[in-house]
């Protein structure tokens, strides 16, 4: 069984970085056909781009305020969607009050919200409410879909204990649904990234991504364009790991 699992992992490593070989093979070879490090730099020009962002004091305080400013955003959405699920629980034909509200956050464009935010709120705020609104959703309907998959018997029971409904929602409810939260906090943050760097670059933020990717792009600093990109899934990559470590340590917890 031990030697089964050593061998998938090593057959998943293999296949992730042929991947990234595989990716990599091909854009030295349209660098190389294009010639032009304006639209396609070369893997040296981005290796140095990295080495300028990693190094540089205020470009690492421009990514720390764009990773501050998703990690509020994610906070409050998951605030507001453990709030709705209590409703929920309590009673499940509330769902039908938020049902539209989700759905026109949900399908709204991300360019509509973004410049009708940036003109009311202007550019401080913009990115926080652009992220909130769009990531809601996703964190509402992750939290439903794990409330629905506890079993039938174990809320009718927990409907007869004593005590308030919040501490039934934290005593019993949420360490239930643990693994499903963190789950949708991995979709969330990846999601929350992209919508904060676009809400930063359409309200212009100081000190974000999104105004120095538009920099990158006024000045043609596609090097500089592509490590910013890099450094943005590296960063979501080990949250990612982060929360799925957290996630086994639970599930162990709980056998």
């Amino acid at each position: 069984m031990k030697d089964s699992t050593f061998k998938n992992k090593v057959l998943e490593t293999i296949f992730s970085v042929s991947s990234l070989l595989i990716i990599l093979f091909i854009w030295i070879i349209i660098s190389t056909i294009y010639k032009n490090d304006l639209i396609f730099p070369s893997v040296i020009s981005i290796l140095k781009a990295l080495g300028q962002i990693i190094f540089n004091l205020s470009s690492l305080k421009v990514i720390f305020m764009t990773i501050l400013r998703v990690l509020i955003s994610v906070a409050i959405c998951f605030l507001m969607g453990f709030m709705i699920s209590g409703i929920y629980i309590y009673s499940k034909t509330s769902l039908a009050f938020f049902r539209p509200i989700i759905n026109i956050m949900r399908s709204m464009p991300l360019a509509v919200i973004s410049i009708f935010i940036f003109i009311l709120i202007g550019d401080k705020l913009g990115p926080y409410l652009i992220t909130i609104l769009m990531s809601l959703p996703v964190v509402i309907e992750g939290l439903i879909t794990a409330i629905d998959n506890i079993e039938p018997s174990l809320i009718d029971e927990v409907k007869m204990l004593k005590g308030s409904t919040l501490t039934k929602i934290t005593k019993v409810y949420i360490p239930i649904i643990m693994p499903y939260v963190l789950m949708c906090l991995i979709q969330t943050l990846g999601m929350s990234f992209k919508v904060m760097i676009m809400g930063e670059y359409i309200c212009q933020t100081n000190n974000s991504i999104g105004k120095a990717l538009y920099g990158f792009k006024g000045n043609l600093e596609m090097d500089l364009l592509i490590a910013y990109g890099i450094v943005i899934v590296v960063i979501c990559l080990i949250l990612e790991y982060i929360i799925k470590k957290i996630k086994l340590k639970l599930l162990k917890n709980t056998k």
